[in-house]
């Protein structure tokens, strides 16, 4: 099981795409269903260190 706490470090390593995601910590490479809720995790820690960099 994969918390959101292991996706935000790998998005914070360098993962920025689903792909990398799932190569990164193995998520949604099961049935798929919390697919969409990486995707959003993915998409808000985006806009966050994208934020950061502005800042």
């Amino acid at each position: 099981m994969v918390t959101e706490e292991d996706l935000i470090r790998a998005i914070h390593a360098g993962a920025v795409t689903m792909e990398q995601i799932r190569e990164t910590t193995r998520a949604s490479t099961g049935c798929g269903t919390c697919s969409m809720q990486v995707y959003h995790i993915l998409q808000r820690e985006l806009q966050n260190l994208s934020r950061r960099k502005i800042s």
